[in-house]
């Protein structure tokens, strides 16, 4: 179904056997209608017009999803954790998207700090994920974690503070 101009993929959830889908080339911008291919392995959508994978749909069976060359160009860790629910996901592309070629080098990383919890062993350059690289990626995710609480607590300091020690206008009222 590749280089179809197909702009939805309606009409494709009545196959919840099917293995494979290659839409590569058409002019998708969601992937809503893909909701209930259960058995689905690889799904290829590079060269769309997605800018979102906002409601992914719930792909247990997906192993190989291909979203290369599409307009992912913003909060690409929000992106990624769409793909949390595909359980078996080992292999992920998403080279030619604006977002992850801003990223470079680093979106491996960014791949594994988002989808933690999954087996991803191959990212855009098909070198496989190392171990050295898993570590890095869950010691960056804590160093995140830790910094953004601070900074949480340190505007929760300031809040407080700016509560209780008005300004000195507000004061003499």
């Amino acid at each position: 179904m590749s280089e179809n101009k197909l702009a939805n993929c309606a009409g494709l959830a009545a196959m919840p056997k099917l293995l494979e889908l290659n839409l590569n080339g058409n002019a998708l911008t969601s992937l809503t209608d893909l909701r209930g291919l259960g058995s689905l392995k690889k799904l290829d959508v590079g060269k769309n017009k997605l800018a979102t994978l906002d409601k992914f749909p719930v792909l247990p069976e997906l192993e190989h999803f291909d979203a290369s060359e599409n307009l992912i160009e913003a909060n690409g860790e929000k992106e990624l954790e769409n793909l949390e629910q595909c359980e078996k996901l080992t292999t992920l592309l998403m080279a030619g998207n604006p977002w992850v070629d801003e990223k470079g080098d680093d979106f491996k990383k960014e791949v594994l700090i988002a989808l933690e919890q999954l087996n991803i062993v191959q990212v855009n350059d098909m070198e496989p994920v190392t171990s050295e690289e898993k570590a890095d990626a869950k010691t960056e995710k804590a160093e995140r974690e830790k910094a953004r609480l601070e900074a949480e607590e340190e505007a929760r300091k300031a809040a407080e503070e700016a509560a209780n020690n008005p300004p000195e206008e507000e004061a003499a009222e």
